[in-house]
């Protein structure tokens, strides 16, 4: 992917539930019925409102989250994930770094024994950021990459999610 994109993907509005504008990114949000499958950031999409209450709630608490001085620290939702094994392995470490704080790729890969690596892909392959907040690991002498990236629109992304909590 080359650095100046902005989405992993190029679904239209038509394959989200809802599709929405903050001051970090458009969003677009998948569903399985009611659960929340995946979460991705877009480019050059057009808003599409919410078509079911479950997407306008999960719409709310991100928007919520996401502005400035806001006190929600976490956004639950009924989420459905389709990750490997050790995937969940790792996403479940991310969910344990609270509001505000950073661990590194090594202090994750030493808590699993495992690699920094292998948590970094793990993360790169995370299909609910925010929710499931990899933009809270960063590398042992610096932010590391976001989505996969290590410069562009998505690194902006993780460091201005991570100036919302005060990290940076």
């Amino acid at each position: 992917m080359k650095s100046e994109q902005l989405t992993v993907n190029s679904e239209s509005p038509q394959d989200y539930a809802v599709v929405f504008w903050t001051d970090i990114a458009t969003i677009g949000l998948r569903f399985d019925g009611s659960r929340l499958i995946k979460i991705d950031y877009l480019k050059k999409t057009p808003v599409k409102a919410a078509s079911n209450k479950q997407a306008q709630a999960v719409k709310n608490k991100i928007e919520k989250y996401l502005k400035p001085g806001s006190k929600t620290k976490n956004i639950n939702a009924d989420i459905k994930l389709n990750v490997t094994p050790f995937q969940e392995k790792v996403l479940n470490q991310l969910l344990q770094i609270p509001y505000g704080e950073t661990r590194s790729y090594g202090e994750i890969a030493k808590i699993l024994k495992t690699s920094p690596r292998a948590v970094g892909n793990a993360c790169r392959h995370n299909p609910l950021p925010i929710i499931i907040p990899c933009h809270r690991v960063v590398a042992a002498n610096g932010i590391g990459g976001y989505s996969g990236e290590t410069a562009g629109s998505m690194l902006d992304i993780k460091r201005r999610l991570l100036q919302l909590e005060g990290v940076i």
